[in-house]
């Protein structure tokens, strides 16, 4: 932005959080260094774009103005429409910049293209999973240069394992880049000069709390029954095990996400689904393939199958069963565990289980 003229306008959107903060922080120091005025700031979910239009078409007595959006990808397309309409022919004194976490709605997207003004930070939305990963393990290593540091690819790489989680029912922009920005600092301050070791990151970072449930639900999508009852041993052992309700209650979100996508029909796109859920990215595709993948239906008979699963944690007898409570609560969880691979194979539970 400082080796060219300002443009009318910029689209500064992607899940780079801390990136993006940077490059509006760097937008509104040279627009104050060119003579303008702090920027005047305006919330999409609070407003639709005439009252942006208006404070980007007001003449200016103070030299440059900058107008900012934050959450733009918040307006649907009639919302953005009067913006869409100013940008044809934009105010030459005003720089008007839409920040956001996903893409706006596609003509607007067009008409700031069109001014040359799209700023895009974090891996692309339609990325494979693999690529995905990639463009955070070297997010991770950029951000521990900028704390002073430095970290290998292997290191980087077990820091996102243990950070990242494809969790189809976040609605979070940048959880991933945001908290990989966090631990980066945090291990380079550590390290004080020093390369980042694995002996690091095996005591300064914790495997996501959740990681472990998005992996069951992710095993039972996929009929993967060694690696769900795995998981349930995983969750159910070590310094701080995960209670059934807690795990039935994760796996619920999921499944309903899931259900949601499923109601769209066969081969349900990525965009249909994040203007159906509000889950948008690479999230939206994960779902769009499990509802593709899963039998027509399974996902919402699996939804139901949980809501049972949570009424026996909370009163049946079943939960009593075993030597204690835990050893019955765990029971149930792993009845429900069988009768969700079931469904995802196109089988039902058995009849005697009543669900």
């Amino acid at each position: 932005m400082a080796r060219e003229p300002l443009k009318p306008a910029y689209v500064i959107w992607g899940e780079d959080r801390a990136t993006i903060d940077r490059a509006v922080s760097r937008l509104i120091a040279r627009v104050e260094r060119e003579g303008g005025m702090p920027p005047e700031r305006f919330r999409a979910s609070e407003t639709s774009s005439e009252p942006v239009v208006a404070a980007c078409e007001a003449l200016s007595f103070g030299g440059l103005r900058l107008v900012l959006v934050e959450g733009a990808d918040a307006w649907k397309a009639a919302e953005a429409a009067a913006l869409v309409g100013y940008l044809a022919a934009p105010n030459p004194t005003t720089c008007v910049a839409l920040v956001a976490s996903a893409a706006v709605t596609p003509k607007l997207h067009a008409a700031v293209k069109e001014l040359g003004g799209e700023l895009q930070y974090g891996p692309d939305p339609k990325a494979k999973r693999g690529d995905r990963v990639k463009w955070l393990v070297e997010h991770f290593r950029d951000e521990v240069r900028r704390a002073g540091g430095s970290a290998s690819p292997a290191v980087a790489r077990a820091v996102v394992d243990r950070v990242l989680v494809d969790r189809p029912d976040a609605r979070r922009g940048g959880v991933a880049p945001m908290e990989l920005a966090r631990e980066a600092e945090k291990l380079a301050a550590y390290a004080d000069g020093q390369p980042v070791t694995a002996e690091m990151v095996d005591e300064l970072v914790p495997d996501h709390p959740d990681a472990k449930v998005y992996e069951l639900a992710d095993a039972l999508v996929a009929a993967d029954a060694a690696r769900a009852y795995d998981l349930l041993q995983d969750l159910a052992t070590g310094e701080d095990p995960v209670p059934p309700i807690v795990v039935g209650v994760q796996l619920a979100n999921r499944f309903r996400s899931l259900a949601q996508a499923q109601a769209l029909g066969p081969r349900v796109s990525a965009d249909a689904v994040a203007a159906a859920t509000g889950v948008k990215g690479w999230p939206a595709r994960i779902l769009a393939e499990q509802a593709g993948r899963l039998p027509p239906g399974a996902a919402q008979r699996s939804l139901a199958r949980l809501a049972a699963l949570e009424l026996d944690l909370r009163v049946s007898s079943l939960r009593d069963l075993g030597r204690t409570r835990d050893d019955g609560e765990r029971l149930v969880l792993e009845a429900a565990a069988r009768d969700l691979l079931a469904l995802a194979r196109g089988a039902r539970p058995a009849p005697g289980d009543g669900r």
